[in-house]
């Protein structure tokens, strides 16, 4: 008898149309509106190399200027206040948080993500040691003396407001928490090579490796071109590693240039469009369409919600609550029809076959297409026909696309059908010895429309 198996959003829990992805890192630079980075004549050749492996977001937008604003917006969901907005300058560490207390408690992406189960890092360029901070006692002197652009130790380049979950009560006040979780970037290759990299990482270069000093405090070039190098030298072992892992990696700005106070969507204050300027977001994953743009208009506030959907996080906080999933940006990639794959309902699923027979041979089956709807699939030879299959749209009556197959067959048998729109994948598989089993699934496919 034939076993169903499904996962809506390319794996079980992704919400609102996003697909779920086993590991999600975030990395973000600094400064440079999208003229700069994406333009012609751009100096970031090494990350605008990577285009054609991922999906541009060309109308992504930040929430505000200064940066602190910005990080705080993307682990929260919150608006720039007027702390924030000026990097806590006239602040010590400890005023600076309890800022973030003023909505929703000071709820944040760490507190949703150990909730959901999952783990959670970030990996910080040029911290010292795990949860180095400023002095967070409310008698410390202000400002906090961290902030890069230096070559006095212990901190050099390290800049406590680049390191989003300090600014927030329940991390930096739980001592084992945040030496657990914030750590320095050079953590990151072990957690690689171990296999224990988790749901969640943030990372953020130092302020000469992501762009913001120019030149960087040693006297050496800086600006954008040092950070597109630090990228070259530190991406390619990141990015194969999610490649093969069902990772994402999303790499953006935290703001654009001073001068551009564009914006949009839901991140600013109440929830308005925002005025950190236009920067641009690029995706990159195994499982997206590779070499493609998505205009829609998306902020940080977009970037959270969709964080929290491909996670199965259904609570969205604060500016995220009212944003829109960036749903578009992580479409799977599109069918082509090949010798394993038919493409049917007017291609809008892949769907695929493999087999083992009881002696161990085993591999994918090859497709012939037979109609728009319909397709067959033989094992050891082109004539001897082994399973038929056909997907049909029954939205109009009971809102699901229908999968019927049969099959001429005793091994056993795995169907795959894919939507590429959405990432909802179910399988089928035939036991071994069995005869194939019919297969009229009405319910097959409940993607419409």
């Amino acid at each position: 008898m034939f076993m169903p198996g499904g996962r809506p959003a390319a794996a079980a829990g992704g919400l609102e149309g996003v697909p779920r992805f086993s590991h999600i890192v975030l990395l973000v630079l600094e400064n440079e509106s999208f003229a700069t980075t994406w333009g012609s004549g751009s100096p970031a050749t090494y990350l605008n190399g990577l285009r054609a492996q991922g999906v541009l977001a060309d109308h992504y937008y930040a929430t505000s200027h200064h940066s602190l604003g910005n990080y705080v917006a993307m682990v929260s969901g919150q608006p720039v206040r007027p702390a924030t907005a000026s990097d806590c300058a006239a602040l010590n560490l400890y005023d600076c948080v309890q800022g973030q207390t003023a909505m929703a408690g000071g709820r944040n992406l760490a507190d949703q993500v150990e909730d959901a189960g999952l783990g959670w890092k970030g990996y910080m360029d040029g911290m010292p040691g795990p949860c180095f901070h400023a002095d967070y006692s409310a008698a410390a002197p202000p400002p906090d003396p961290y902030q890069g652009d230096s070559t006095a130790p212990p901190a050099f380049n390290y800049a406590d407001r680049h390191n989003p979950f300090l600014y927030f009560a329940d991390v930096i006040g739980d001592d084992s928490r945040c030496q657990a979780h914030v750590v320095p970037y050079s953590s990151l290759a072990a957690d690689l090579a171990g296999d224990t990299l988790p749901a969640f990482s943030f990372i953020t270069p130092d302020t000469c490796h992501d762009g913001h000093d120019n030149p960087c405090a040693d006297g050496s070039p800086g600006g954008l071109a040092r950070a597109d190098l630090w990228l070259s030298q530190n991406v390619p072992a990141l990015l194969a590693y999610l490649r093969s892992h069902d990772g994402l990696l999303l790499i953006t700005f935290d703001e654009a240039s001073a001068a551009d106070t564009s914006g949009c969507c839901t991140g600013g204050p109440r929830g308005g469009p925002g005025t950190g300027g236009r920067v641009g977001l690029l995706a990159l994953s195994a499982a997206i369409r590779a070499g493609s743009v998505v205009s829609t208009p998306y902020d940080h506030a977009s970037l959270l919600r969709t964080i929290e959907d491909s996670l199965g996080i259904a609570e969205h906080l604060n500016n995220a609550a009212t944003a829109a999933p960036m749903a578009d940006l992580l479409l799977p990639p599109a069918c082509v029809p090949g010798a394993a794959s038919l493409c049917l309902a007017d291609g809008r699923f892949a769907v695929t076959a493999a087999y083992a027979t009881a002696s161990g041979q085993s591999g994918a089956a090859q497709a012939v297409p037979l109609t728009s709807d319909t397709g067959y699939f033989w094992f050891f030879s082109a004539g001897n026909v082994e399973a038929v299959v056909k997907i049909l749209d029954g939205c109009a009556l009971d809102d699901s696309y229908w999968f019927f197959a049969g099959g001429l067959t005793d091994v056993q048998v795995t169907l795959t059908v894919t939507d590429t729109r959405s990432g909802f994948v179910k399988t089928y598989t035939n036991p071994q010895a069995t005869a194939f089993q019919p297969i009229q699934d009405t319910g097959a496919l409940p993607v419409c429309p």
